[in-house]
C-alpha cells in the first residue's frame, strides 16, 4: 500500500512539474555582441531572404551585431518566442566587442533600453516584421530608432 501511495506521490508531482512548464515555460536568453563603443538603435529585420537564421544554442540567441546595427536574418520574427504574445526572454545582455569578436566589456543594464516589436507594409508587397533594442544613455533612448523613421 505504502509502495503504491509513493509511485502516486512521484506521479503526481512529475505531472506538476509538466504542467508548470506548459504553463510558465522559460525562454530562450538573449545576448547582443556590439562593436565596440556602439550606442543606439539595433534593428533586426526577419524574413529577409538569403540572410543567416539565428540559431539558439544552450538556451541562448546570439546577435553579433554589424556597425551599422541593422541585423539581417532569414529567421521569423517569432524565432525562439515561448507562445504568440510573448518572447519569454529570460535574461537580456549585452556586450562590446573588438574587431576579432572578443568580449572586451558588459554593458551595464541601465545602457540596455527600450526595445519593441514592430511591423511595417508597403502597398501591394508582404508586411516586413523586425525587433529593435536601444543601448546608450538616456539621450541615446530619447532620440529613438532613425532607422526605422522612430
Amino acid at each position: 500500500m505504502k509502495a503504491k501511495i509513493g509511485i502516486a506521490v512521484v506521479v503526481l508531482i512529475f505531472l506538476g512539474a509538466m504542467y508548470n512548464f506548459i504553463v510558465n515555460p522559460e525562454g530562450v536568453d538573449q545576448t547582443y555582441l556590439l562593436p565596440s563603443g556602439f550606442e543606439g538603435c539595433v534593428v533586426i529585420n526577419y524574413s529577409v531572404d538569403g540572410a543567416k537564421p539565428l540559431k539558439i544554442e544552450n538556451n541562448e540567441i546570439v546577435y553579433k551585431v554589424p556597425k551599422s546595427g541593422i541585423l539581417n536574418t532569414s529567421s521569423p520574427f517569432d524565432f525562439g518566442w515561448v507562445n504568440e504574445k510573448h518572447s519569454g526572454a529570460y535574461q537580456l545582455r549585452a556586450f562590446y566587442v573588438n574587431e576579432k569578436g572578443e568580449i572586451i566589456e558588459e554593458l551595464p543594464q541601465e545602457k540596455i533600453r527600450f526595445g519593441a516589436t514592430g511591423a511595417s507594409q508597403e502597398e501591394g508587397k508582404p508586411e516586413k516584421h523586425y525587433f529593435y533594442q536601444i543601448f546608450g544613455a538616456e539621450e541615446i533612448e530619447n532620440k529613438g530608432c532613425p532607422a526605422l523613421g522612430l
